[in-house]
């Protein structure tokens, strides 16, 4: 998760769900061609649809794997900013871009920079928008029991109500503690033992945000925590996400840039992608800023890294704000057309490999 400033934004329910089916037909007819102008960026998203971008997708679904959504949000967590998304507004920028679904990752954990939210919540959101949404379910590992008396049982049976409810992954895990903290070991072992994949966010211990940005599993330079789990948990997937994991991508991180988003040529030799070279369980999670950046920074780069790792990227936008600038459609699109990425690499990265981890069963 990233969070920016906003401010709301969104037609009624009433405008939106009358045109929904029209829209969503148009797409289906047009499944197999590429769209004529690609995303410009979604800084103009907070919403007039006559200035809208043409769709996103290209092929049978597009899936976001990584949303956050509420059905009625009110906190904000500055003056000038306003609540997170709510399921109106976030239907209303995947109807733009021609989003079929998209993961909805709860923000439960003490430093999440958001509301929490019930599971309750969730699924009554997946109800009101039938086959829009795919619940996934999020607790802080830190459980009120002593640390001498708690077990990995303690997470399996919170871990099991939520998958009988329909929940496909556990996410997304911000609590600030290390990956090798005892709670957070318990709980990695319940999602493999249950079967959830784990959207994460990773910061340094060091790093000091001016913002609201505190928040992530702690783990250095090099992500040697991260390489521990993957090899302790090999059934576990893992979906990486922020700047302090994409900014791994090159050799050359420093503290300074270890969590933001930086510039220039990648250095070959980065952690994520030997990590992803040695670990068949580490995904790679684009949204937000920082996955896309990783990539548009050095574009050969990213053709390249695309390549190797098209069975275990995923497609991804970490919307929390209508006024968010999210350019990786747009990347992703442009790249297709002229010849960088083959439309069916791009299938894997837009739904398939999703479909595939959660065991979707999309055809």
């Amino acid at each position: 998760m990233s969070v920016t400033s906003s401010t709301d934004n969104a037609g009624s329910e009433r405008s939106f769900m009358s045109t929904q089916k029209t829209r969503r037909d148009f797409l289906k007819a047009a499944g197999g061609t590429l769209a004529a102008v690609a995303l410009s960026g979604c800084a103009a998203a907070s919403a007039k649809k006559s200035a809208a971008p043409p769709p996103a997708k290209i092929g049978r679904w597009l899936i976001d794997a990584h949303a956050h959504v509420y059905a009625n949000p009110k906190i904000r967590n500055t003056p000038a900013g306003s609540p997170f998304l709510s399921a109106e507004q976030q239907i209303e920028i995947m109807d733009r871009l021609g989003i079929d679904k998209a993961v909805i990752m709860q923000l439960n954990d003490a430093e999440g920079p958001a509301e929490h939210q019930s599971i309750g919540e969730v699924l009554a959101i997946c109800d009101r928008f039938p086959g829009r949404f795919i619940p996934f379910c999020n607790f802080d590992p830190r459980l009120p029991k002593h640390p001498d008396k708690l077990e990995t049982k303690d997470y399996v049976f919170r871990l099991t109500q939520y998958k009988d409810l329909g929940c496909k992954g556990f996410g997304e895990l911000t609590a600030s503690i290390p990956w090798d903290h005892y709670c957070m070991l318990h709980l990695l072992e319940a999602c493999e033992i249950v079967g959830f994949p784990v959207t994460f966010h990773t910061m340094s211990p060091d790093f000091v945000s001016q913002g609201f940005e505190n928040y992530g599993v702690l783990d250095g330079i090099g992500l040697p925590r991260l390489e521990k789990v993957l090899q302790k948990f090999p059934n576990l997937k893992f979906f990486g996400h922020s700047m302090a994991f994409w900014s791994e991508i090159s050799a050359d991180v420093t503290p300074d840039k270890k969590n933001i988003y930086p510039d220039g040529p990648v250095t070959p030799g980065g952690v994520v992608p030997r990590l992803m070279r040695q670990y068949p369980n580490l995904y790679g999670d684009l949204s937000g800023r920082s996955g896309c950046n990783a990539l548009a920074r050095d574009p050969d780069h990213a053709y390249k890294f695309i390549d190797e790792f098209q069975d275990r990227l995923l497609f991804a936008l970490d919307y929390c704000s209508t006024k968010d600038k999210r350019d990786l459609p747009q990347w992703l699109l442009t790249a297709v057309k002229d010849g960088h990425i083959t439309p069916q690499i791009y299938e894997k990265i837009a739904w398939k490999n999703i479909n595939h981890a959660l065991s979707l069963n999309l055809t």
